[in-house]
């Protein structure tokens, strides 16, 4: 698959599985283990993280793209859409292992589109 060719919207519903499995079993994910698992560049990852960080919002959703993070920091990177605090994050990422992601429709590329 060309990733490159991807649109946001695209890469979005890509990674949506992945961090829906992540908040499950728990885990953090860094940016890099995110780029091997999808092959998405690290660098190219924040319009899809935005737009998953939006659908959440706009559900009243727990911010799903908060488990994404800096290997270095252990925080979302500089340009996350927010500004949280550390104990704000953790709090999040909280939420998000208690939120029962299988328990609602996946969303497709023109639910991104529409954010």
């Amino acid at each position: 698959m060309e990733n490159e060719r991807m649109t946001h919207a695209e890469q979005a519903v890509l990674l949506w599985p992945l961090l829906a499995l992540a908040a499950r079993t728990q885990q953090i994910l860094s940016y890099a283990a995110v780029e091997g698992y999808t092959g998405i560049a690290r660098h190219g990852l924040k319009r899809a993280l935005e737009l998953i960080h939006d659908y959440c919002k706009r559900h009243g959703w727990p911010l799903l793209n908060t488990l994404v993070v800096s290997q270095q920091s252990g925080m979302p990177g500089e340009r996350f859409p927010e500004d949280l605090s550390t104990l704000e994050i953790k709090v999040e990422q909280g939420r998000v292992f208690l939120f029962d992601w299988s328990g609602h429709d996946k969303p497709r590329p023109h639910d991104f589109q529409a954010a």
